[in-house]
């Protein structure tokens, strides 16, 4: 099964024509798969997409059944394969869930240069935060928020860009002058378009950092 996922070439492409490839009922009901996919499936710390196909709604999720990355829909209607639709992506949302992970690649990044080691990611709506081992030596956490506050800050003053690519079997982020990671996520195209950045919480708890954020998609 062949699919393109557009989601991973343009975080701004919110719409596409194209051809149900597979289509099934589960317990769950009917589900779909289309050909060119523009919906981003929760994984990597990222919430789901949400939109439509036809006039159907539609959210996305991983085959259970395949080791390719193959993105099915739940749908709230059955579709025939080889039928033509209309697919397309809540664009509020999209803009919203990119702007939060890309934020959090950069504070992430900060958090890293002063020594700690990364341990998980969450990019949801209003509880966004990265993870750390904390290390031996309790850190000063008001120092620690200032110098990552300040320099996202100025990276985002500086508009840096946001770049993807494939080498080999993986897809790597990287934003210029911080770092790049593996990544299947979607994001800003520079980091001018993050607004309203702060970081909202920073403590330890059982040995783990916990930096929380908070930032929108620009206008």
């Amino acid at each position: 099964m062949q699919q393109r996922h557009i989601y991973l070439e343009d975080t701004y492409h919110v719409s596409a024509d194209t051809q149900v490839i597979d289509a099934g009922l589960s317990e769950h009901g009917p589900w779909v798969t289309l050909e060119d996919n523009i919906f981003h499936p929760q994984g990597g710390g990222q919430p789901s997409d949400a939109g439509t196909v036809g006039e159907a709604a539609a959210r996305p999720f991983k085959a259970p059944d395949t080791d390719l990355h193959v993105v099915r829909l739940a749908c709230e209607k059955t579709f025939d394969v080889g039928a033509q639709v209309t697919a397309r992506v809540d664009p509020e949302l999209r803009r919203r869930h990119a702007a939060l992970h890309t934020c959090g690649h950069v504070v992430d990044g900060f958090v890293r240069e002063l020594g700690f080691r990364h341990r998980v990611s969450n990019h949801f709506p209003n509880q966004a935060r990265i993870e750390f081992d904390a290390g031996a030596d309790k850190p000063d956490l008001q120092k620690l928020a200032a110098v990552v506050e300040e320099r996202t800050r100025e990276m985002i003053a500086a508009d840096r860009k946001v770049y993807a690519e494939h080498r080999g079997d993986q897809r790597i982020v990287g934003i210029d002058g911080l770092h790049e990671d593996p990544c299947g996520g979607t994001h800003v195209a520079s980091l001018g378009q993050l607004a309203g950045f702060s970081l909202r919480s920073i403590k330890v708890k059982g040995g783990v950092l916990k930096v929380g954020y908070t930032v929108e998609h620009a206008e």
